[in-house]
């Protein structure tokens, strides 16, 4: 494991990594695999993936290589058009040149009670 060079934002992220032992993304071999969480209802703000992009900008990777997406919506069924809309708009942002691979689950809860999004994105490293 000390081969991996793992990654951690200031604030929330620094306070995740050293009260409960975990990162926001991890370097292994040609890949970055970043997570990035939102507080705010279903996307309508930028804060998980202005997370994902501060992150993928720290590891001096880009934006371009990013492969996969995943994001878990808390109530997804309830908001399913916006939260795909939202999350499209955002993909063609991030990745204007290349379509990502995407899957959104809808989920009970995560972790925290305020985080009502989690993202996480798999970037190749060339």
């Amino acid at each position: 494991m000390s081969s991996f060079t793992y990654y951690s934002l200031p604030g929330f992220g620094e306070q995740c990594r050293q009260q409960y032992g975990f990162s926001d993304a991890c370097i292994i071999g040609d890949r970055l695999i970043v997570t990035g969480q939102s507080k705010f209802a279903y996307l309508s703000r930028r804060p998980a993936f202005e997370n994902i992009k501060s992150l993928i900008e720290r590891t001096f990777q880009q934006a371009e290589y990013v492969v996969k997406l995943h994001a878990y919506v808390v109530g997804l069924s309830a908001v399913r058009g916006e939260a795909r809309a939202i999350m499209v708009r955002h993909i063609k942002k991030a990745c204007p040149n290349h379509q990502a691979l995407f899957t959104t689950v809808g989920i009970e809860s995560l972790p925290f009670a305020e985080h009502r999004v989690e993202l996480e994105v798999d970037v190749w490293l060339p």
